[in-house]
């Protein structure tokens, strides 16, 4: 598990999931654009639900690492989602130095039993 920390608040949500929201954040900055995400989040009361924030050049998002949780969301659709809108962000990419790899996930099949793997493809 991995908090998003934006605008005072900090979101629950997976280790792919926040991670693919910070690549996101990345691209739509070194283009000049903004988008708003739906993130897959962990509730106070450890329902999953939504939480959206505004990405863009002038977000200031940081991510850390949270306890674990067995009810870790991954939401591979979600991360494929953010991976196809970054190639359409524009060309410009962002400086990558610590030589990671970007939107890891995006090619994992969601599992069949995943109630919100058709929701993530309307996000």
């Amino acid at each position: 598990m991995k908090y998003i920390h934006y605008d005072g608040n900090s979101i629950l949500t997976g280790d792919l999931i926040a991670d693919a929201v910070a690549d996101y954040a990345a691209v739509l900055g070194a283009n000049g654009r903004t988008d708003t995400v739906a993130v897959p989040s962990v509730a106070e009361d450890g329902s999953v639900t939504r939480t959206t924030v505004l990405v863009g050049p002038a977000s200031e998002l940081s991510v850390s690492v949270a306890p674990d949780d067995e009810l870790e969301p991954e939401d591979h659709g979600f991360i494929r989602h953010l991976r196809d809108a970054a190639l359409h962000a524009g060309p410009e990419r962002p400086v990558d130095a610590d030589g990671g790899h970007r939107f890891v996930g995006a090619d994992e099949p969601d599992l069949p039993d995943d109630p919100d793997a058709s929701r993530s493809e309307r996000i």
